[in-house]
């Protein structure tokens, strides 16, 4: 057997010790870049706003375990239309294309299934949360509920004998800014009105809608041609011995894109335009988030 010099055997053995140590910093280089997967969230009601904890992702997808839609933000902010234990997940994905996966349980509250029908029976509206009251007792409409689920904005009315709903000027904010639209002087705490409705309110007789035009919060309409059909409401009728109640609607095409929430302020006239009051009596309109 030929004798290796002793030369040869060092030049191999750190040829062999590089090769070793090269491959431990590559193999500490890939684990430094393999990507991670985690979340929390925080909930509104059924608005959920997750934030991403992941780590060496480049591109990220949301299941929200609702089969309706997913995301592909990195940290997205969704309202669950169901209710109950749901499954959200999410793949995080690095330039190499490896990828990590994390699913968590959350807990949806309740959805409320009412079909409104403007008939005049209030009887669904029990099951509906009241959006604002007047707890001064003065003026006229006393509360409001507005229910928003499905093709129409449906609200419900409860008011003393005084309201009679003859005219109103119906303001309403679509888009959720309480500094853009029309700026109401008597609801300086948050109006922004993009629409008008002015007319009788129970008669569905000669009212109309209006968009806003005035960039600068001013009084500024124009009308929307045929639009008043699009509201459809009941009769006032009594409901007891100090109050009366109405209902109407008004599909959501008439208001265009909701964004998030919609706002809505009602200062009642009698038919000769004389004011009775406005509600609500706070600063800001009376809002519902979406």
């Amino acid at each position: 057997m030929k004798k290796i010099k002793l030369t040869q055997y060092i030049t191999m053995l750190v040829a062999l010790l590089l090769l070793i140590g090269c491959s431990s910093d590559n193999a500490a280089s890939d684990s430094a870049t393999k990507p991670t997967a985690d979340f929390s969230f925080t909930s509104d009601g059924s608005t959920f706003t997750f934030t991403n904890l992941s780590t060496n992702g480049t591109k990220y997808r949301w299941d929200f375990g609702d089969l309706y839609f997913t995301s592909s933000e990195k940290n997205p902010v969704y309202t669950y239309q169901i209710g109950g234990e749901i499954r959200v997940s999410l793949t995080v994905t690095n330039d190499a294309g490896e990828e990590a996966f994390i699913t968590k349980v959350i807990s949806a509250p309740p959805i409320k299934i009412i079909d409104v029908k403007i008939d005049g029976d209030f009887a669904e509206w029990a099951d509906v949360d009241i959006t604002d009251q007047n707890t001064s007792g003065n003026g006229s409409i006393q509360l409001i509920k507005i229910w928003a689920k499905g093709a129409n904005v449906s609200v419900y009315l409860e008011g003393n004998k005084k309201m009679q709903m003859e005219l109103v000027d119906m303001f309403i904010n679509t888009d959720g800014n309480t500094q853009t639209g029309f700026l109401h002087s008597s609801w300086p705490g948050g109006s922004g009105a993009e629409f008008l409705f002015e007319g009788p309110m129970v008669t569905n007789g000669w009212g109309a809608f209006y968009n806003h035009t005035d960039p600068n919060g001013g009084w500024g309409w124009a009308a929307i041609a045929g639009s008043g059909v699009n509201l459809n409401a009941s009769g006032l009728i009594s409901i007891s011995d100090t109050a009366n109640a109405m209902e109407f609607s008004i599909p959501k095409s008439q208001l265009g894109t909701l964004r998030g929430s919609i706002g809505i302020a009602i200062t009642e006239m009698t038919a000769g335009w004389s004011a009775v009051a406005n509600f609500p009596e706070a600063s800001k309109f009376s809002t519902l988030k979406l």
